[in-house]
C-alpha cells in the first residue's frame, strides 16, 4: 500500500490498543489516510496514553477535544478492521 502524506497534514497523536488489557501505543492519525502510522512510544495505561497524547497534541494546538474528534474522524474513516502499517 503506498500513501501520500498531504503537504500540510491535519494529524494528531492517538493512544490505540489493538487488544484488551494490552498497554495502549501511540499512535500518529492523520486525516485522508486509511491506516494509523506507529510509533516507538508505549504507555503503561490508557489514561497514562490519554496524558502523553494530551502534551503532545497541545504542542501542535489541540486540546483534547480538538484531538479527539480529529482521532474519532480518522478511525471513522479508515474502517473497523484498520491497523497500524508497520
Amino acid at each position: 500500500m503506498t500513501a501520500c502524506i498531504p503537504d500540510e497534514p491535519t494529524y494528531c497523536f492517538c493512544p490505540v490498543s489493538d487488544a484488551d488489557g494490552e498497554p495502549p501505543q501511540i499512535r500518529i492519525l492523520v486525516e485522508g489516510l486509511g491506516f494509523a502510522v506507529p510509533t516507538a512510544l508505549v504507555a503503561l495505561s490508557q489514561a497514562d496514553g490519554i496524558a502523553v497524547c494530551d502534551r503532545l497534541n497541545s504542542a501542535l494546538g489541540l486540546d483534547r477535544a480538538a484531538w479527539t474528534a480529529l482521532a474519532a474522524r480518522c478511525l471513522r474513516a479508515a474502517g473497523a478492521g484498520s491497523t497500524a502499517i508497520h
